[in-house]
């Protein structure tokens, strides 16, 4: 008889001690699976949640579930005020918008749509409204956000794709229109619902992380990579980085909702890395954007796990997973190593 694959944790296990091990740059790595559902999950682990798979040096426990997200933001706050070394939030979302938008990324980005979205603890928020508010003050509505539910629509906000065409931006960050023609059902910022949307996750996500890069406990000696990093350069204290845990391989994990494995397998793709001393280079600008002249923006692509980067190709900044960080204006996906990319496109987009 086959056994039962391990249940993720229901209730959040917090570490006893974050202090600096000496082992690997980072002191605490989470991997953040981020969700926009308008209403509280089920008591029992569900996909399409958010879910954090947190780890130490020392420790890699289950991938945990919150039913909103407004608990899995207190959890990770608690988390991070805990770490007395440097720690590594991976986010499941775009950190900013294609260039030319004027929405800009990062922590301008963050602070304005804290100032416009209202989200309240049990799940219930506004997106939709602003996004309608941004087509009218980024004109030509309705676009460049679409999608929400058929009765939702209006002259502002369609329920129905939107033309990209003379707007003076495209619909697609580079990393995005990257790893998109690398066949790997990536999804717009801009689009806000069904499936394999990210658009809402961003629209929420960004104020979240607004939110802890604010706390008093954390401001001091938290920042965004790239934008605030200076790519490699400066890893010490919080680092917030974006990253599409769906590139990772995570099929060998023994957990039954995918979510909970993609964060698990993402966790530990990166814990790996660091213990080998190798994760720092995957903060560092590509090669790539250096003949883009690319300076404080990077993004992402992909390359045969099987075959070696070589430097001085535009492509040989992208190791393993791609270089995988998304930047504002460029669009950058974080991990720029992981071991392999999925084959599985089951749910295509982020989920």
């Amino acid at each position: 008889m086959r056994a039962a694959p391990p249940s993720p944790a229901r209730t959040p296990t917090r570490p006893r001690d974050l202090s600096r091990s000496g082992r690997g740059r980072f002191a605490l790595i989470a991997i953040v699976d981020w969700s926009a559902a308008a209403s509280p999950g089920p008591k029992r682990p569900s996909a399409d949640r958010c879910w954090i798979a947190w780890g130490t040096p020392d420790a890699r426990p289950e991938p945990t579930y919150f039913r909103t997200r407004a608990e899995a933001t207190g959890f990770l706050r608690d988390l991070l005020a805990g770490v007395r070394g440097a720690a590594l939030v991976g986010w499941d979302f775009p950190h900013g918008f294609p260039q030319g938008s004027g929405l800009a990324g990062g922590r301008k980005a963050a602070a304005r749509l804290a100032e416009l979205v209202l989200d309240a603890s049990d799940g219930s928020n506004n997106r939709f409204e602003v996004a309608a508010h941004l087509n009218r003050a980024l004109g030509r509505a309705p676009g460049p956000f679409w999608g929400c539910p058929p009765d939702r629509a209006t002259r502002d906000l369609s329920d129905r794709r939107c033309a990209f065409e003379g707007r003076g931006f495209a619909e697609w960050r580079l990393a995005d229109d990257l790893l998109r023609r690398r066949g790997t059902g990536i999804q717009s910022v801009w689009k806000l619902y069904t499936r394999g949307s990210v658009g809402s996750q961003t629209l929420l996500g960004l104020p979240a992380i607004h939110r802890l890069l604010s706390d008093p406990a954390l401001a001091g000696r938290s920042r965004l990579w790239p934008f605030e990093t200076v790519w490699d350069r400066d890893l010490s204290g919080i680092v917030h980085a974006e990253l599409w845990p769906s590139l990772a391989d995570h099929r060998a994990q023994p957990y039954e909702i995918k979510d909970a494995r993609q964060v698990a397998a993402a966790r530990n793709w990166a814990l790996d890395l660091d213990a080998a001393g190798q994760l720092g280079v995957c903060f560092a600008r590509p090669g790539w954007a250096q003949r883009r002249r690319i300076r404080r923006l990077p993004r992402p692509g992909g390359l045969d796990p099987q075959r070696p980067a070589r430097p001085g190709r535009a492509e040989a900044a992208l190791p393993p997973f791609g270089r995988v960080g998304k930047v504002a204006a460029t669009g950058l996906i974080f991990p720029w190593r992981f071991p392999n990319v999925s084959r599985d496109q089951s749910r295509p987009g982020r989920p």
